[in-house]
């Protein structure tokens, strides 16, 4: 392939009910669909955990929010979850200035991985194709 094109990793869209959905934004929340939210156990709240090594977030769900350092879990509509992350992303000088989809999360032993190397630009412009 010539050295002009890019490869695009996100691949095609899946249908709501199979697909695990995530997404980071700017304002350091992490977003979850329905599916995703119900394989993980439906949690009140989750540890997050980070590897530098590897770049990825681990999330373990809590079913007490009470806990010490625990994020709540809360509603973001009918079909999302979100997760107000702000004082763990400082911790660990993770910065997003957009809005990222994770391309493979993975659930492993009941966590959420998310790899920071594997994700793409979410944009909610359209941009009009070149005549």
């Amino acid at each position: 392939m010539d050295r002009d094109f890019e490869k695009f990793n996100g691949g095609p869209t899946k249908p709501p009910n199979e697909r695990i959905h995530v997404t980071i934004n700017r304002r350091n929340t992490i977003l979850m669909n329905q599916n995703c939210y119900r394989l993980i156990g439906k949690p009140y709240a989750v540890y997050l955990y980070y590897s530098r090594v590897k770049d990825v977030i681990a999330v373990e769900p809590l079913h007490n929010p009470r806990l010490p350092a625990a994020f709540p879990v809360k509603e973001k509509n009918s079909a999302g979850w979100r997760i107000q992350a702000g004082p763990f992303f400082k911790h660990f000088g993770i910065r997003v200035d957009t809005t990222e989809r994770f391309i493979a999360p993975d659930i492993r032993d009941g966590k959420l991985m998310l790899k920071l190397s594997e994700t793409v630009t979410v944009n909610r412009l359209r941009t009009k194709a070149k005549k």
